[in-house]
């Protein structure tokens, strides 16, 4: 069991909105996806506790073509037990950082 720190700044996204966002962008059937968002203290956290995690696999050179600090990070996504999860840092547009991580997930770009 993993002890982690109370992250009291920690949200839900609803399952309503991420359902919206994806209307959006697809008409593929709505997959598990949960998604949360966090101060920039604990979205740092997180992002630290999923490096260290050998089977996530940081895709930001794929992505962006250069690697670059975390601070600039303001959401992420990764599979966890056949689910999709969505960190997202609460500085940043909640519906435009959906849109972006909602459309990797309906290209495709993850692997259970």
């Amino acid at each position: 069991m993993l002890n982690l720190p109370k992250l009291t700044s920690a949200r839900t996204v609803s399952t309503k909105l991420l359902k919206v966002v994806w209307k959006k962008i697809s008409d593929k059937p709505f997959p598990d996806i949960y998604a949360y968002t966090f101060d920039e203290k604990d979205f740092e956290y997180m992002l630290k506790l999923l490096q260290k995690n050998p089977s996530v696999i940081d895709t930001r050179v794929k992505e962006y073509g250069v690697d670059f600090s975390d601070k600039y990070v303001e959401a992420c996504t990764f599979v966890f037990e056949e689910a999709f999860i969505i960190l997202i840092k609460q500085a940043t547009s909640l519906v435009e950082s959906l849109e972006h991580e909602l459309t990797h997930i309906c290209h495709g770009d993850f692997s259970f």
